[in-house]
């Protein structure tokens, strides 16, 4: 028997090894029945509760906010004007619905981040530094 034989066996035994340690072999003769899955029925006159855990942002950057049951699971991690304003803002899902609640702090630091963009044109540093002030 050679070495490449040897890795072969060795490799087999360890494959029907795991197998069997992780329950993946098949064995006959046992009645499994699959549980079933319950299906919700809606409840007339009762309204669908809204799932809060979904409500947020719409959109991972800017000061443009919007609340939605769509919010993005991942954002990436760059930064934009107007994303240090986004602290002043939340969403509610307060009376059944997910809707935008602002300060005045968020309005202001909206217009701020706005004018430094504006003021700063095509230099985004520094936008960034003007909007560091806000």
């Amino acid at each position: 028997m050679n070495h490449p034989d040897i890795i072969a066996v060795v490799c087999s035994l360890l494959l029907v090894a795991a197998l069997v340690a992780a329950g993946c072999t098949f064995t006959s003769g046992g009645n499994v029945t699959p549980a079933p899955v319950p299906t919700p029925v809606a409840t007339p006159g009762i309204p669908e509760t809204l799932d809060v855990s979904t409500c947020g942002f719409t959109t991972c950057h800017g000061a443009d906010l919007a609340c939605g049951l769509n919010s993005p699971d991942v954002c990436t991690t760059e930064y934009r004007i107007g994303d240090r304003c986004r602290k002043y803002a939340r969403c509610d899902t307060g009376g059944g619905s997910c809707t935008l609640v602002i300060s005045s702090k968020f309005t202001a630091c909206k217009a701020c981040a706005e004018r430094c963009q504006i003021q700063a044109g095509p230099d985004s540093l520094t936008a960034f530094s003007c909007e560091e002030k806000c």
